[in-house]
């Protein structure tokens, strides 16, 4: 049946909703924190994959949303809170009504003051249920605030890929129509920015009016702002829930960044995270030690800090400056059309059940030729013996492509080793380098 708003008993059902809400809030609350709490280790396990595995794209998003997600829980945390002090005041209110100040006994100076800043026991009760309302509305805006955010960044990244990653154009072509789009758009963002962090000044000014509002407009349309809209001026036209929604995030990350910051040391000599080296073992480098869901491999990794076995497995993670210099090392194997970045592939699709691939013949002798690049190019050594590699393309049990190897140790005489990953590294323009060198102790009887 359709509700007449303007009615007379609609207003009295929204009174009544709006009186026994609480318990929804609570309920919806819990659920919340619960879910939000167990995705924070799934969010963080994608996030270290997207940083070591160079996802660029998958680290701008799952960046903020992890950061959404801990600033959600802290304000749905605030309002259980407040809402379990507000439970507990009514309870209180039932047993001994309001505060009687002269059954306390002091002066006449703190009894002044208390009746004037403390006031009646119903306003304290009444300013409780106003900031928990208050807090339960600002926490389901920060979620369409998250999503607008990715709609926003997801139109630019939807547009510039069907302008580059098309063939409808030249590069040169390509790389104007991108420029002229991404110019205006990313000044409409900042502008767009500029109004929600300072709660609406560009529309409180006729003549940024004129300006801003096409821009509103358009970007109130790219968000999806109508199924929000009246809640966000709702909660504006408040002073307090103003207060609140321009200072809770700020306040957030400046407590995030001192309590990330804060921390004990051992040691005057100690480096917290620090690379593995001739004297250091960082145990990302030992696939034995990966023992937790977000331990991923640094690099190169070797099976474990002491090996048994008159043989080692040599795992080297894929980067882009890898095949950047195999490529330049070998230029029949220079694309025509470079395919690295993010792009649509219905081949993946159609592979998507987990079926095994087996690439054309053209595709492999290239994958040979890549390979022999790669042992041409980078070599290992252990102390000051070189080791013949021949590497071919894997994936972790934890899905990080790269390259693995296996040594012969036969003849490697019992105690301390140094292996180190020796080839040319374009991001400091040398061309022989040490890439990371890895401690180890061999004993094999």
């Amino acid at each position: 049946m359709k509700n007449n708003y303007d009615s007379s008993s609609f207003k009295k059902l929204l009174d009544k909703l709006q009186q026994e809400s609480w318990q929804l809030e609570l309920i919806i609350s819990g659920f919340a924190i619960y879910g939000l709490w167990q995705s924070i280790e799934t969010l963080e396990i994608e996030y270290i994959k997207a940083v070591k595995y160079d996802e660029s794209l998958y680290e701008y998003i799952l960046g903020p949303t992890l950061n959404g997600v801990s600033v959600l829980i802290v304000v749905l945390l605030i309002h259980v809170i407040l809402r379990g002090l507000w439970i507990g005041t009514l309870g209180l209110r039932y047993i001994s009504g309001e505060i009687e100040y002269e059954e306390l006994g002091y002066t006449d100076k703190f009894n002044s003051y208390l009746r004037t800043k403390v006031g009646t026991f119903d306003r304290y009760i009444s300013r409780l249920e106003n900031i928990c309302s208050t807090m339960f509305a600002l926490a389901f805006l920060m979620v369409f605030y998250l999503l607008s955010y990715f709609l926003i960044t997801g139109v630019f990244l939807l547009i510039r890929y069907l302008i580059a990653q098309q063939d409808w154009f030249s590069d040169t072509t390509a790389n104007i129509i991108l420029l002229v789009f991404a110019i205006p758009y990313l000044l409409c963002i900042f502008l767009v920015f500029i109004d929600f962090i300072s709660l609406g000044f560009l529309k409180k000014n006729r003549w940024t009016t004129k300006i801003y509002f096409p821009i509103y407009r358009l970007f109130g349309f790219i968000t999806l702002s109508f199924l929000y809209r009246p809640l966000v001026y709702n909660f504006l036209d408040q002073k307090k829930a103003r207060w609140v929604a321009q200072f809770i995030t700020p306040v957030y990350f400046i407590l995030g960044l001192v309590f990330a910051s804060y921390g004990k040391l051992n040691s005057n000599y100690q480096v917290h995270n620090q690379a593995t080296s001739s004297i250091y073992t960082n145990r990302l480098n030992y696939d034995d030690e990966l023992i937790e869901k977000k331990d991923m491999v640094q690099f190169v990794s070797i099976p474990s800090k002491v090996i048994d076995k008159p043989y080692m497995r040599v795992f080297v993670g894929f980067n882009d400056f890898i095949e950047n210099a195999i490529i330049a090392h070998d230029s029949v194997l220079a694309p025509t059309n470079d395919k690295r970045g993010y792009l649509f592939q219905l081949e993946k699709l159609a592979n998507s059940r987990g079926n095994a691939v087996q690439p054309k013949a053209a595709m492999i002798a290239n994958q040979k030729r890549y390979l022999n690049a790669l042992n041409e190019l980078y070599h290992i050594k252990i102390d000051t013996t070189v080791f013949l590699t021949d590497f071919v393309f894997t994936s972790t049990k934890k899905k990080r492509f790269g390259f693995e190897t296996y040594l012969d140790l036969k003849g490697l005489e019992n105690g301390k080793h140094l292996l180190r990953y020796i080839g040319p590294d374009p991001r400091e323009n040398k061309m022989k380098d040490t890439l990371i060198t890895i401690p180890f102790w061999y004993f094999n009887d």
